[in-house]
């Protein structure tokens, strides 16, 4: 009994050694397995054998899987197939396996970017982003692509967008745009007005003037006894101005007549209207009262024709115009030779010495003149226009986009904008805000 005994320890020690061994033996032959599919794969690849290598690949990731390998795999689709769906099957694989990895998004990344397609690159890189995936790599990718645009819709004439609606025009007769170039208000009026208040100033075929919604319902009629030949964008307090052919008057939604009497007249934007009679042009407010003890010879409006933006006014006086707010100061002592009034809280075009340059508010350079001509900041860009031809500039005084447009309007708020290429308008459309 006392030799089983003794037999016992060493009995279990050689079991331990033989384990260990085995272990170390099956070891050796996995990993070599591993080698083998690899090197098998590497050479199958190396002579284009697709079928072969992905069969000797997908074997060693079967074993051992691994960013690496993945991106081998990829990779040996993308370079020496040259076949994007495979590299992109396989992109996807890795995405799958690894997430969290900023080298999984950058190869699928710059494989989209390859392929042009811009729409499958912002939503993978929306996707990273709300992952909270960090990558300058992937970061410095979408800087060279942040501007790519598309181009949709065809029309003979264009407005500005508000209200996501733009009045454009087809074989003369007007209707409204959405932001995506589709017309979704048809082209059957006479004349057409901004959207304002989520209404619209329109005149039919048989002149009857109304305004309608953003789907096209009438949903106020112009109650005056008056004939109608130009009818204004409504107020945001519910007051509109009337052409009746001779005079300008303003009413409000209950008919009752404002003030009139007006050779010209602007929207009722922000609380003021501006307002030309036989003395030149002043400055009212929603009661019909002269806010501004001043006559102008002049007030800049925009193609909603409001004059007051951003607490402020471009006004003429002689050859030139001077910025001021709503009590007649003037603000800075800088005169221009035009300028566009401002279509929110950043920068307004003006032109000096020939050139237009930016100003903010308080009269300071934004932007010393550079360009022949442009158009207020909207959104984020600002319409420029250089050797004729008009582009676009970001909030960092870059030229974002090219200057290859016979003309252009303001950006919305969605990242899209008319621009004309010789007769034809279209919506401009980035892709990063629109894919």
């Amino acid at each position: 009994m006392k030799n089983y005994k003794l037999l016992a320890p060493v009995i279990l020690i050689g079991l331990f050694v033989l384990g260990i061994y085995m272990t170390t033996s099956n070891n050796v032959k996995a990993e070599n397995q591993f080698q083998q599919y690899l090197e098998d794969a590497r050479n199958y690849a190396s002579q284009e054998i697709e079928i072969y290598a992905r069969e000797n690949y997908q074997n060693a990731l079967n074993m051992r899987p691994s960013l690496e390998l993945y991106l081998e795999v990829a990779s040996f689709y993308r370079d020496t197939m040259k076949n994007f769906n495979g590299a992109l099957e396989w992109g996807e694989a890795l995405l799958r396996a690894y997430p969290k990895e900023p080298r999984s998004y950058e190869f699928v990344l710059d494989l989209f970017l390859n392929n042009k397609d811009y729409i499958a690159f912002f939503e993978l890189y929306n996707d990273m982003v709300n992952r909270h995936v960090a990558s300058e790599n992937a970061d410095a990718l979408y800087q060279t692509v942040e501007y790519e645009y598309y181009l949709q819709g065809e029309y003979d004439d264009a407005s500005i967008f508000s209200s996501n609606r733009a009045p454009v025009c087809r074989n003369e007769t007007w209707g409204y745009s959405n932001t995506k170039g589709k017309r979704v208000i048809g082209t059957i009026y006479a004349c057409v007005g901004a959207f304002n208040n989520e209404m619209a100033p329109v005149i039919d075929a048989e002149g009857k003037a109304f305004y309608i919604d953003l789907d096209g319902n009438k949903v106020f009629a112009v109650s005056t006894e008056e004939v109608v030949t130009e009818l204004g964008v409504m107020s945001s307090a519910d007051i509109y101005a009337v052409n009746n052919g001779q005079e300008w008057n303003y009413y409000n939604k209950s008919g009752d007549k404002i003030m009139g009497g007006f050779q010209e007249a602007t929207t009722l934007g922000n609380g003021l209207a501006a307002a030309k009679d036989s003395e030149g042009w002043k400055i009212y407010d929603a009661s019909g009262n002269v806010k501004i003890n001043t006559t102008f010879d002049e007030v800049l409006t925009d193609e909603k024709q409001m004059a007051y933006r951003n607490e402020r006014l471009f006004v003429g006086t002689g050859d030139s115009y001077q910025m001021i707010d709503s009590a007649g100061t003037q603000i800075g002592t800088e005169s221009y030779e035009d300028a566009k009034i401002f279509y929110e809280g950043t920068y307004a075009a003006v032109q000096k010495d020939g050139k237009w340059g930016f100003i903010d508010k308080d009269g300071n350079w934004f932007l010393e003149p550079t360009y022949e001509d442009a158009r207020s900041f909207s959104n984020g860009y600002a319409a420029v226009q250089s050797d004729g031809q008009w582009g676009f500039i970001n909030m960092d005084k870059e030229l974002c986009i090219p200057c290859q447009f016979t003309d252009a309007k303001d950006f919305t708020a969605n990242g899209t904008v008319f621009v004309r290429d010789n007769m034809t308008w279209s919506v401009l459309l980035l892709y990063q805000k629109n894919y």
